[in-house]
């Protein structure tokens, strides 16, 4: 069951790996992660730790890419990333998409079999229930398709607890969750926590089973194996980078960031957001099952359901207080424990009788359609609730919904159309040109200085617009209405439902109301033209 449900996730994930341009940290993490391999630079520490970003580029060891080390661009970040993916010794698609699917099986692999060998306390039942609801969650699978650092931390973070839960004990269980645990600390500096949210887990399992604490010796093993972990990913020389890339995250996300929900703007979070990305992002079918089953832990509490319940619940509330909300992928350890709860809750119902039985195969069809609906464009799921993925840029935007993924798509309606050359807002790190898309900037948002595929509509060209959805909700700009206009109009095209295109030809008062946009963004005389044009 296990396998199974790994395998229908990959399948799943490498659709909407084929879909997908780069993501917009995918560049920094993909060329960070390289040079930690080929020199032992992280090129990235001031951000992430370097795990994650080297497990990532494992698989482009075999192409001998160049490095770009004396590139007009190195030292900054961003354009030296864009430099490395796209001007390489491979294209840009085939050394991303082999990093995708490397961390798309790897992470699936690791993370799938461990869920469902929990859910085994509860029966067979939870066991397919698990299986079946790591294959159809998005926020999973879209985010194991991805170079980033957010798969890594909740599969490791989730790996931690199980292999500390497992019973019986024995000391090898605790040298294995020591190593998890090194590897969840140096693969995102949020998990940080971890070592006291496992230590408070131990204290209250004591505390409830009126028994000793977790062994000095065992303690001491979970330490040496994670700090093992922890050195061997900095090289064991370097380990000051570690603390020195903590204090400065720590710095940064203390000062806050853009954040949108629901029409809402904030800089210093807001303690909805969270939640309201739980529920308008997880499958409504698997959002059941796991009430019933925290009802079902609550009710009758045990040792077990403390270890299912306390680490995701202490994750989540944390991360409801900070500043920093740009995105679902933030609270992603805690979707893991959320399946083996709700394998709970789906086991309770399956054993019911033939009602029970029929309502679990009803939920199953609806989890299934629910998500197959969206593929391949997996990273832009919302449920039923929220009104479906043609509305979640309604509630939540940036990396829930919009991190830059649309630009293949939008090029493939474009070459549809003829190639004309648009007009473009675009929130993200990849390259439109790449695609093929020819665009005249209009309120950029990204970290790259882009001038090859700038291009002026000719006289007789249609007025086509695009804007990610990011943009079109003006969560980075100053103006947060700047795009207000476009929200009363209908787009013609939603590549991958985050990158809207809107006809603007025949619609005077658009094309005026677009006219200073494209001027600001240094907008020539020739599109300006074009935007007046009767």
């Amino acid at each position: 069951m296990a396998l199974a449900g790994a395998a229908v996730s990959i399948a799943l994930g490498c659709g909407f790996i084929e879909s997908a341009s780069p993501t917009y940290d995918e560049p920094v993490h993909l060329a960070s992660g390289y040079l930690g391999l080929v020199s032992g630079t992280p090129l990235n520490y001031r951000d992430h730790p370097p795990l994650a970003e080297m497990w990532a580029a494992l698989p482009l060891l075999r192409y001998h890419l160049a490095t770009l080390r004396q590139s007009a661009v190195w030292g900054r970040l961003y354009n030296y990333s864009d430099a490395f993916l796209y001007s390489n010794v491979i294209p840009a698609d085939a050394m991303l998409d082999a990093a995708r699917r490397w961390c798309l099986v790897s992470w699936s692999l690791l993370l799938v079999p461990a869920v469902v060998l929990w859910s085994a306390a509860f029966g067979t039942a939870a066991m397919a229930a698990a299986a079946l609801s790591c294959a159809f969650c998005p926020p999973l699978l879209s985010n194991a398709a991805l170079v980033t650092t957010d798969s890594a931390a909740a599969v490791f973070f989730f790996l931690t607890f199980w292999l500390c839960a497992r019973r019986p004990r024995a000391r090898a269980g605790f040298i294995w969750a020591g190593l998890a645990m090194g590897a969840a600390i140096v693969s995102k500096f949020n998990m940080i926590v971890l070592p006291g949210f496992l230590a408070a887990t131990f204290l209250t399992e004591a505390r409830l089973t009126k028994s000793a604490p977790l062994g000095w010796k065992d303690a001491a093993l979970m330490g040496a194996a994670s700090l093992l972990v922890v050195a061997a990913a900095y090289r064991f020389t370097d380990l000051s980078l570690y603390w020195a890339g903590l204090t400065q995250t720590v710095d940064r996300l203390g000062a806050g960031r853009s954040s949108f929900l629901g029409g809402a703007y904030s800089i210093e979070g807001s303690l909805l957001y969270f939640p309201a990305a739980l529920i308008f992002k997880t499958p409504l079918p698997l959002l059941l099952c796991a009430a019933t089953g925290l009802a079902l832990l609550i009710k009758t509490p045990d040792v077990q359901g403390m270890w299912l319940v306390f680490p995701p619940a202490a994750f989540f509330v944390l991360a409801c207080s900070s500043k920093t909300q740009i995105g679902y992928r933030h609270i992603l350890p805690v979707f893991p424990f959320l399946i083996v709860i709700a394998a709970r809750g789906a086991a309770w119902v399956w054993e019911r009788g033939l009602w029970g039985r029929a309502l679990c195969a009803a939920l199953s069809v609806w989890l299934v359609a629910s998500v197959a609906r969206v593929q391949p464009d997996q990273l832009a799921y919302f449920n039923e609730l929220a009104g479906g993925p043609d509305n979640g840029y309604r509630w939540l935007v940036d990396s829930n919904l919009d991190w830059g993924q649309g630009l293949k798509e939008l090029g493939a309606e474009l070459r549809r159309r003829g190639g004309p050359a648009i007009y473009l807002s675009y929130f993200g790190a990849g390259d439109p040109s790449y695609y093929g898309i020819r665009y005249v900037p209009a309120a950029f948002v990204n970290n790259v200085d882009r001038r090859d595929g700038v291009a002026v509509p000719a006289d007789d060209a249609p007025v086509l617009l695009a804007v990610s959805a990011t943009n079109l909700q003006g969560v980075y700009f100053a103006d947060k209405k700047i795009f207000s206009w476009l929200l009363e109009r209908r787009p013609v095209f939603k590549a991958g439902h985050s990158i809207f295109l809107y006809d603007l030809t025949a619609d005077a008062d658009g094309r005026a109301k677009l006219a200073p946009i494209v001027a600001a963004s240094g907008g020539s005389p020739g599109a300006l033209r074009r935007l007046a044009l009767q």
